[in-house]
């Protein structure tokens, strides 16, 4: 079993970024990182935000020293690659979310460490995180541009190709949902009296800090949407392989292993949320403002 989700995951988010690399231009990632308040705002919650969270959750729920780590671990973990498809299904802004996700992923090696550092924990080397980041994210930079430049120079044979691609890419989305309940389920279980409420708390506070956020600073509700999806799911992979493998620590990656599970429900809530609304209502709002 373990086998076939490790072949099935990789393939399944090529083709989910595959899929959106056909609807994404390079103007859409280059907008976000110019002077936008949104993506500053992104960027501060996930890297300074969710962090400090963590460790105010941690203290107030009296988690031990190394659980306390093990959820602050989560917290600096650079942003899940399936953000980017998660966000086109909560009709966010794509670009948006790509560009967090970058960014996230080149500053994880930095800000992994002195977050680790900070809960008392030895950080691993700088060198293997970057290794492990770039590397994830290559599985979906890769598709992702493949579907960019055919978007650019085969129009035509995109706006066909997207009526097959994209049913697909629901389906697998919902398979790695699934997969990764099937994956985490018995150690989230495990686990769960240890840290769980910690757990739920942090992936349930999170998307609501960042809308209000979003509120605050007047951005359109489809950026607001991008962030709280972008800060509710982790690149918990990041997070098991610094725990187990660099750390060789089974129980700091235990808020991680029950983390892969709650994240993927509250986002679940989120788009379900964001396609409850009519598609028109929002423009007419902001036509109206």
């Amino acid at each position: 079993m373990t086998a076939i989700l490790a072949a099935f995951l990789p393939v399944a988010m090529m083709i989910l970024m595959f899929s959106l690399g056909l609807r994404l231009a390079l103007r859409d990632i280059t907008g976000a990182l110019r002077g936008s308040p949104a993506y500053g705002a992104g960027l501060a919650l996930q890297v300074l935000g969710l962090p400090l969270l963590a460790f105010v959750i941690g203290s107030l729920f009296g988690l031990s020293p190394m659980l306390m780590a093990g959820l602050m671990l989560v917290a600096a973990s650079p942003g899940g690659v399936t953000s980017n498809y998660a966000t086109h299904l909560a009709r966010g802004k794509v670009g948006l979310s790509v560009a967090m996700t970058l960014s996230t992923s080149l500053l994880a090696p930095i800000t992994l460490p002195l977050v680790l550092v900070a809960a008392g924990v030895a950080a691993p080397q700088p060198a293997s995180l970057l290794k492990i980041s770039l590397g994830m994210s290559a599985v979906a930079i890769v598709p992702m541009l493949l579907g960019m430049g055919l978007a650019h120079f085969a129009p035509r044979l995109v706006a066909r190709l997207v009526r097959v691609v994209d049913p697909l890419a629901k389906l697998l989305f919902v398979l790695m949902v699934l997969a990764t309940f099937a994956q985490n389920w018995g150690a989230m279980q495990r686990a769960f009296a240890e840290t769980g409420m910690a757990v739920v708390t942090l992936a349930v506070v999170a998307p609501a800090l960042a809308f209000i956020a979003g509120r605050g600073l007047r951005l359109e509700p489809a950026a607001t949407r991008t962030i709280m999806t972008e800060v509710s799911l982790q690149n918990v992979a990041v997070t098991i392989f610094v725990a187990g493998t660099l750390l060789k620590s089974p129980e700091l990656s235990i808020p991680g292993l029950i983390y892969a599970v709650v994240m993927n429900l509250v986002v679940l809530v989120l788009i379900g949320i964001a396609n409850l609304a009519p598609k028109g209502a929002e423009g007419a709002r902001l036509r109206v403002r």
